[in-house]
């Protein structure tokens, strides 16, 4: 397989996946009631699929020097989407905790890994780091209070997967190989 053809398969995948999050994201927010129970299955799927991605290689992180961390990180999220799809009812129930645990460690693993792995530079790579910054406050915050996650869920679920997706999209215009 040619580097070319690598290169712009893990762009199609980086724009997918950033597409799909904002998606989430913008139908999440406009009408919360109706998307908790589309959520959980919706991000069940995203979540395998993500796992499955990063533990390929596909991707931001696609090189031999993450191996560990990316299976690590790609089986939390295979594990976390099983457990949404294939039991909605515990799903919903326990999105909340669930989620909040989840959006620290992805969190956590998408700083290690922007800091550490990324070849990007300059203002795409600070601001990256500034939105997974971000989002390791805001999950820190989650895990103080669960009961606030599970009633306003929805719409913290649309802000993450918008902010998710648009860092996803970023990657996939600015991935090189």
């Amino acid at each position: 397989m040619s580097k070319m053809y690598k290169k712009q398969r893990n762009k199609i995948v980086e724009l997918t996946l950033g597409i799909l999050f904002m998606m989430i994201g913008i139908v999440s927010v406009n009408r919360p009631i109706a998307a908790i129970g589309g959520l959980v299955i919706w991000f069940g799927v995203i979540s395998i699929a993500r796992g499955i991605a990063t533990i390929t290689g596909f991707g931001a992180y696609g090189d031999n020097k993450s191996r560990g961390f990316r299976f690590f990180i790609g089986m939390i999220d295979i594990i976390v989407g099983l457990i949404f799809v294939t039991n909605l009812v515990k799903g919903a129930f326990w999105l909340g905790i669930f989620f909040a645990f989840w959006f620290l460690i992805e969190c956590i693993g998408n700083l290690f890994l922007t800091a550490r792995f990324s070849k990007r530079t300059g203002l795409a790579k600070m601001g990256i780091m500034f939105l997974d910054i971000l989002c390791l406050i805001i999950a820190i915050m989650l895990m103080l209070n669960p009961l606030i996650v599970t009633l306003t869920l929805p719409i913290l679920i649309g802000i993450f997967a918008i902010i998710y997706g648009v860092i996803q999209f970023v990657q996939g215009l600015h991935f090189s190989a």
